[in-house]
């Protein structure tokens, strides 16, 4: 049997689980991904409920399976080689949005788009997370993560989070229950604890000024990012005090190519795909760059970027 369509010794066990969710088997991850890169997993779930996803956790973790979570894959690069586990993809029941009682609060889901979550908000009138317009991924990961732009950071908002460990029981606690920090938090899925969902609580605002808002942060992505090409947004964490981007560019390498990868020579702290790129060209130019701007400056950029091992 060819080694790419082989089924793993687990594959009757996962049957056996009886989920509601889409099984994949052997499926390609490139649009799985904001890179647009890489090769195929061995199994990838589309979750679409708590019950299959606390099937899954345990099953996982008991017979000892490599698993990722993805959302949007918007902050993700993945090897070109087939990847021997478990994707676990993130979607239906988890997409939720629910207004609570309490004013300018809202709950929700993991795989609720970011744009998705600014644009309600707007509609609503709230303001705060207007920012998010400009981060192409989903609510569980920009709490995991604690993503920002322009100043503003998800931990600010986040009141209360529902997260499953890896016995598939769920918990809910409070924002102070855990740590944040600039592109960091103590809700690490690998380190078992799985956002479901979250509950954000904002400001009441002219409807107006709060469109107006997200527009200017609209606008900024589409004027200083290459919004329209393949990428994972910044690929590195800024440096305390400084910014990646103007680093980089100090040390000359916007614009420098590498196979099918290119830094962007709109914002140098984005690697954008041509079309067509590898994992390689990717690996490859953030070495040079990392290696460059030691030499030049003195400072080890750190990936902000995710990569599946």
């Amino acid at each position: 049997m060819n080694d790419e369509n082989k089924i793993p010794e687990w594959a009757p066990a996962l049957e056996d689980l009886k989920l509601r969710s889409r099984v994949r088997w052997n499926e390609s991850l490139k649009r799985f991904n904001t890179w647009r890169i890489g090769g195929p997993s061995r199994v990838l779930i589309d979750v679409d409920t708590e019950e299959d996803l606390a099937r899954l956790l345990p099953f996982l973790k008991n017979n000892d399976i490599p698993w990722f979570l993805i959302g949007k894959g918007s902050n993700l690069l993945i090897h070109d080689r087939i990847w021997e586990g478990v994707i676990l993809h993130l979607t239906g029941d988890f997409k939720s949005w629910q207004p609570q009682e309490h004013p300018q609060t809202v709950c929700a889901g993991a795989a609720l788009a970011d744009v998705t979550f600014a644009q309600r908000c707007v509609s609503q009138g709230w303001s705060g997370m207007e920012f998010m317009i400009g981060i192409p991924g989903t609510i569980g990961g920009a709490v995991a993560t604690n993503a920002g732009a322009h100043g503003g950071e998800t931990s600010e908002f986040v009141r209360s989070i529902r997260w499953m460990d890896l016995d598939g029981i769920v918990h809910q606690d409070q924002r102070d229950a855990f740590q944040f920090a600039y592109r960091f938090s103590e809700l690490d899925a690998k380190q078992g604890r799985v956002v479901i969902s979250a509950t954000f609580e904002l400001a009441e605002e002219d409807p107006q000024q709060v469109k107006q808002t997200l527009l200017e942060c609209q606008r900024f992505r589409m004027e200083k990012q290459p919004y329209n090409q393949p990428s994972c947004g910044s690929v590195f964490k800024n440096p305390p005090q400084d910014y990646a981007a103007r680093l980089i560019e100090l040390s000359r390498l916007k614009g420098k190519v590498r196979g099918r990868a290119q830094v962007s020579p709109k914002h140098a702290n984005f690697i954008v795909n041509l079309g067509d790129a590898a994992s390689d060209d990717i690996f490859g130019l953030m070495d040079e760059i990392r290696e460059q701007v030691y030499r030049d400056h003195k400072i080890d950029l750190i990936p902000e970027v995710q990569i599946l091992q």
